[in-house]
């Protein structure tokens, strides 16, 4: 009984004296997902605490003039809000960015109806090159803006990172937004450069 009160009194004058420091008290958890391909890791990103992460095949044979399944992505998205997702792939057979921005071509209004873009940039992300893509369009009625990044990996593979947002869902989470970019690595055991 005494050491069950000897550490509580303990634990609440460190957390009095956290407090009183002006020290954050940071109970965050976030969480690494890798995606890979079969037994191949190709790249891994940090997911806020307060973040879902989701992987799936969409089957549908509607998914864009290839006739072919959509590959399996990596989704994030707020917990409690929906008005924005963030996906993440690398589908089989793209192997360079010109072939990726034909991919995209091809999907056709599946992510994004109507899709405008308004500057589109070539860059390099995580020491890789790449070309971003922004822009507005439709998604079930809404108008959104999105975002595609399409970033060369070794190996003849190519991630597509896309953003989708309901306007104002970015300047909303822009923090998280940007750590999520920032925290994308190519794995190395990837392939060779």
């Amino acid at each position: 009984m005494f050491k069950t009160a000897w550490r509580k009194t303990v634990l609440a004058a460190a957390i009095i004296f956290a407090g009183a420091s002006g020290a954050p008290l940071d109970a965050r958890a976030d969480v690494t997902a890798v995606y890979g391909v079969g037994d191949t890791q190709l790249f891994s990103i940090v997911a806020p605490d307060d973040w879902v992460v989701t992987t799936g095949r969409e089957t549908s044979a509607e998914d864009g003039e290839r006739g072919e399944p959509f590959p399996r992505v990596l989704g994030l998205h707020p917990e409690n809000d929906r008005s924005l997702w963030i996906g993440m792939f690398s589908p089989d057979g793209v192997s360079d960015i010109s072939g990726a921005e034909a991919y995209i071509r091809d999907l056709d209004g599946f992510l994004v109806e109507e899709p405008k873009i308004a500057f589109e940039r070539e860059t390099q992300i995580e020491g890789r090159p790449a070309k971003s893509f922004r822009g507005s369009g439709m998604r079930e009625g809404r108008a959104v803006e999105f975002s595609v990044s399409l970033i060369q990996l070794p190996n003849d593979r190519v991630v597509i990172g896309v953003f989708v947002g309901e306007d104002g869902a970015r300047d909303a989470y822009v923090g998280a937004i940007d750590g999520i970019v920032a925290s994308f690595r190519p794995i190395s055991g990837g392939g060779a450069q």
